[in-house]
C-alpha cells in the first residue's frame, strides 16, 4: 500500500498543547457564542483529519487493485500535501494540517460527484462545518476552487 502522506503530517503535529496554539486562538478570533468547548473542538478537529487519512488509504487501496482511473486524484492530494507553500503553513500545527486535509477531501469529493463506481464516498459531516468556520471562508473557498479546478484539469486531460 501507498503511504499517505496526510497521516504522517498527522503524526508530524505532536499532541502538546503548542501544536494546538494556532487552532485555537482562530477559534478566540470568531469569537462564537456561546463559546464552543476547546476539547469538543479538538475532538471534531481529530476526527475530521483521521476520517480524512482513512478515505486516502481508501483510495490509495483502490488505486494498488487496480483503480488506475483514480491514479492521477491521488497524486494531486498527495502532492498537495507535499507542498509546504500551501495556503497555511503546516508550521501552524494542527491548523496547518487542516488546510491540506480540506482539500484533499473537496479534491475527493468533487472527482467522486456523479461516479457510482468510485472508490471513494465522501459525506459531508457536521465536523467539516466546524473546519470551515476554523479556516476561514476565504481560505476554504479558495480551497474548494483549486479542488474543483484540478478535478476539471485531470478529466480535460483524461
Amino acid at each position: 500500500m501507498r503511504d499517505n502522506p496526510l497521516r504522517q503530517l498527522i503524526d508530524s503535529v505532536d499532541d502538546g498543547g503548542l501544536s494546538w496554539t494556532a487552532l485555537l486562538a482562530r477559534l478566540d478570533e470568531l469569537d462564537l457564542r456561546p463559546a464552543p468547548d476547546p476539547d469538543s473542538v479538538k475532538a471534531a478537529v481529530g476526527g475530521y483529519l483521521a476520517d480524512t487519512a482513512g478515505l486516502l488509504d481508501t483510495l490509495g487501496e483502490a488505486v494498488d487493485g487496480g483503480r488506475v482511473d483514480w491514479v492521477e486524484v491521488l497524486d494531486a492530494a498527495q502532492g498537495y500535501l507535499g507542498n509546504r507553500d500551501d495556503l497555511l503553513s503546516d508550521d501552524s500545527g494542527v491548523l496547518g494540517v487542516l488546510d491540506d486535509a480540506y482539500l484533499c477531501r473537496a479534491l475527493l469529493r468533487y472527482a467522486a460527484a456523479g461516479d457510482d463506481e468510485a472508490p471513494v464516498t465522501v459525506p459531508v459531516t457536521l465536523e467539516e462545518d466546524v473546519v470551515r468556520r476554523l479556516l476561514g471562508g476565504p481560505v476554504a473557498a479558495a480551497l474548494d476552487v483549486g479542488a474543483q479546478q484540478t478535478v476539471r484539469d485531470i478529466r480535460r486531460a483524461g
